[in-house]
């Protein structure tokens, strides 16, 4: 797909076991932006609107249990941009136009791939800011009934978080992101670090659910420490201890017996080193009442997006957060480069290469995480990455006389510091000086196209580009 023109709705669906019942979902997630509990309702006049461009930004639904679904249909607010939609199944691509093409996009699944469904990934939409009415999932060719999450509101508190806090935030227990958590600041390995969540109003706890650790990656988990034992007391009760497994995804922490009250408080008492890190993180959590797991709407994530609009205010961050950048130079191999700073502190960052010759063979990378800003001193800004690196190898090897193509899927946990200025800002004079120091190295390509028509200066200044620098990554990008 090309992301120039082509913007995207990420829908991961992780279901339930009888798709033609209602089913009622765990978690709704827009990566940005507001309205996305108005895609499962039947209405196609509200939809859920990203923060900027539509490029690389979806809503993530999650069961409880696989499900079945033949066919997704999705909807397009009235008078909002032409959709066109991408679909994956379990990491293989069945739609994907080239450019959007209606107000409403439809992609069916082979039967085979209909059956036990658990990933479900969709890309709609186009470049410029649009809005999704409906997202709707088809079974035995009706429509399935798609329930909101049931919330309640509340806040948490942490004894610690580790700094830097907005990457750590325990507001993250509930923000229905699994690459998103709660990491304790103090030393050791987190044994007597608590969280204390306040409720609106009273509930009858039965359970929590919990994703243990740092789920991000693999790497994450293994790097960082878990919890091996909990307990939990509510209202001031006599605290209920609980064991926690050592494993990824989640498991459901039963309680003796139903306890009520509204301030709950959940205490570290044992843990199980990382690899590398003595962090202790855990990544998500619901709680369980006797109608199933709820989550907690807290304030604080939203108000963290406030803060950092206000921090970003004035500055070069300013005109480059919340919206999509493209690289500007292409190589001689085809490389497409992209990147989105969005303004709840996540990130993505795509890099697409095919090499020819000697190195033939190519590669896709995504990078996502968290983001914060360091410090902003005109006309460079700072700011700090901490990520997963998902990527796919596409390469030709000689196997038994017979050249064959294989792919090969990594993961590593990653981040790094980068420096970014706006070219404008800049100013012509030390940005010409800039180009120069790229001689050598990977950045050859900018230098042979700065001043190039279509690539001066004035050109650059319009197209509000931007360069970013450091070991992470080093490019010019514009929109």
């Amino acid at each position: 797909m090309q992301v120039l023109n082509v913007a995207a709705l990420s829908l991961i669906v992780a279901g339930s076991a009888l798709a033609a019942e209602p089913l009622r979902l765990q978690a709704l997630v827009p990566t940005s932006g507001s309205g996305a509990e108005h895609v499962v309702d039947t209405d196609v006049a509200t939809g859920w609107k990203p923060d900027g461009a539509l490029v690389d930004e979806g809503l993530l639904l999650r069961w409880e249990q696989p499900a079945t679904f033949e066919q997704v249909l999705v909807k397009a607010c009235p008078g909002a941009t032409p959709l066109a939609i991408q679909v994956q199944v379990n990491g293989e691509t069945f739609c994907d136009p080239e450019t959007p093409v209606a107000m409403e996009a439809e992609c069916g699944f082979p039967e085979q791939k209909a059956r036990a469904l658990s990933i479900l990934v969709v890309k709609a939409g186009a470049r410029s800011a649009a809005c999704v009415g409906t997202v709707q999932l088809f079974n035995d060719g009706k429509p399935v009934e798609l329930l909101p999450p049931r919330s309640v509101e509340g806040s948490i508190q942490a004894s610690s978080v580790l700094e830097p806090a907005a990457a750590y935030a325990p507001d993250f227990l509930f923000d229905g992101r699994l690459d998103f958590g709660w990491a304790e600041g103090a030393k050791g390995l987190g044994p007597g670090q608590s969280l204390t969540v306040t409720l609106a109003a009273p509930i009858e706890l039965t359970a929590i659910a919990l994703w243990n650790g740092h789920q991000r990656s693999q790497e994450h988990f293994r790097q960082n420490a878990r919890a091996s034992r909990l307990s939990l007391s509510v209202d001031g009760s006599t605290p209920v201890p609980l064991t926690v497994k050592d494993v990824s995804g989640a498991q459901v922490l039963k309680l003796p017996k139903p306890l009520k009250g509204r301030t709950l408080q959940l205490k570290v008492d044992k843990a199980k080193a990382g690899s590398k890190f003595q962090d202790l993180v855990l990544s998500e959590l619901l709680l369980v009442d006797p109608q199933g797991p709820l989550t907690v709407r807290t304030p604080d994530l939203e108000q963290q997006r406030k803060e950092l609009l206000v921090q970003v205010a004035g500055t070069g961050l300013e005109k480059i957060v919340d919206w999509h950048w493209r690289k500007r130079c292409e190589a001689e191999a085809y490389v497409v480069r992209t990147l989105k700073l969005r303004s709840n502190r996540s990130f993505v960052f795509h890099d697409v290469v095919a090499e020819t010759g000697k190195n033939s063979g190519e590669y896709d990378e995504t990078v996502e995480g968290a983001w914060v800003v360091k410090k902003v001193e005109a006309p460079w800004a700072t700011v700090e990455l901490f990520g997963r690196w998902h990527r796919f190898d596409t390469v030709l090897k000689k196997v038994a006389g017979e050249w064959d193509v294989q792919e090969v899927e990594s993961q590593r946990a990653g981040g790094g510091t980068l420096e970014l200025a706006r070219v404008a800002d800049l100013g012509e004079q030390a940005f010409q000086q800039l180009v120069a120091e790229w001689t050598k190295g990977p950045q050859q390509q900018v230098v042979d196209c700065v001043g190039e028509p279509g690539h001066t200066y004035a050109d650059l200044v319009a197209s509000d580009a931007f360069v970013i620098r450091g070991k992470a990554m080093t490019e010019l990008l514009s929109r």
